[in-house]
């Protein structure tokens, strides 16, 4: 089974697939794991882009393909996405997987791969709540300043928002305002 998760940056796709991932292992002692689509950003060498937030940014064959594997066996590659060097590779493979969580702007934009997940969850959070969120986890974590990530929202982030990752509320099968629900019923 595949639960995918979706919504805008900084909405809490990561940090309620992880909780999810641990409350359900747990709880049903099964194998749970949760890939990530931000480890399916195209190599740069196969293709240049300056946009991470456009959904062409993504490498959805490679993405399906894993999915469909998956499905079909129970076992995912995970990867992982070098920002400085722009690509991506496999750092190994989980087996016997018995529910996969796929979180990102994403999860479930395209039909092949919405057609797939048993489960499509969207987090519709205030847009001042998700922005404050992925400007702290982008210092922390991927070493961009204030800066140059207002220069990102300001020129894209805000765009593709309204543009492409909010027409998924319509797909999902439940949609949360704030992350912190979805946790409660975890």
């Amino acid at each position: 089974m595949i639960l995918a998760i979706a919504g805008g940056t900084g909405s809490g796709k990561t940090t309620v697939s992880r909780a999810m991932k641990e409350k359900y292992s747990t709880r049903f002692n099964i194998n749970v794991e949760v890939i990530s689509m931000d480890n399916y950003y195209k190599n740069e060498k196969n293709e240049v882009f300056d946009n991470y937030d456009h959904p062409k940014a993504f490498d959805m064959d490679l993405l399906y393909s894993d999915l469909s594997t998956f499905l079909s066996t129970g076992n995912i590659a995970r990867r992982s996405y070098d920002y400085v060097t722009k690509e991506s590779h496999i750092v190994n493979t989980q087996c016997e997987i018995h529910i996969l969580i796929l979180e990102g702007l994403y999860s479930f934009y395209e039909a092949r791969i919405r057609d797939i997940c048993s489960i499509k969850l969207f987090l519709d959070v205030h847009k001042d709540i998700r922005l404050k969120r992925r400007i702290k986890r982008d210092l922390r974590e991927r070493d961009i300043t204030l800066e140059e990530n207002m220069k990102m929202i300001d020129n894209f982030v805000n765009e593709m928002h309204k543009k492409y990752v909010i027409q998924q509320k319509t797909m999902a099968d439940k949609l949360f305002t704030q992350s912190e629900d979805v946790l409660a019923l975890i």
